[in-house]
């Protein structure tokens, strides 16, 4: 009966951690990543992304040396800069005319996909593929 209980309580622990249904990963797999493969200073920021084209959902941008962002994103172009803040790329950006609000985001490498986390590390996370 004890390995019973414990067969399945390795079975819901496991379920807890494997990706869901729409694709995101659970929280203790973007915890095991961010240890992997954080980006935790500029040196590194600039190493691994600038200067590379990051897609999400089909829309594309650079990340510039020189601290612009620019890209054709959706049809309507986007425009920004970028710095380097205490662990974060910190942006102002818009997407045609429209201006985005200022966020600073923690990005995690894994592979040839980014995971970068708003409001620094605190909000939402979505995925770049890296190219």
């Amino acid at each position: 009966m004890r390995a019973l209980l414990l067969t399945a309580a390795l079975g819901l622990l496991t379920a807890c951690m494997s990706p869901t249904s729409d694709g995101d990963s659970s929280m203790a797999d973007k915890a095991s990543m961010a240890a992997d493969g954080a980006v935790t200073t500029e040196a590194q920021f600039r190493e691994t992304l600038v200067g590379r084209t990051l897609t999400f959902e089909g829309k594309s941008l650079v990340v510039n040396a020189d601290g612009t962002i620019s890209g054709p994103w959706d049809g309507q172009g986007i425009t920004g800069t970028w710095t380097w803040n205490d662990g974060a790329v910190c942006r102002d950006a818009k997407i045609g005319s429209r201006v985005l609000a200022p966020d600073c985001q923690v990005w995690t490498l894994d592979g040839s996909t980014a995971i970068v986390t708003r409001d620094r590390g605190n909000g939402a996370s979505f995925v770049y593929t890296i190219s």
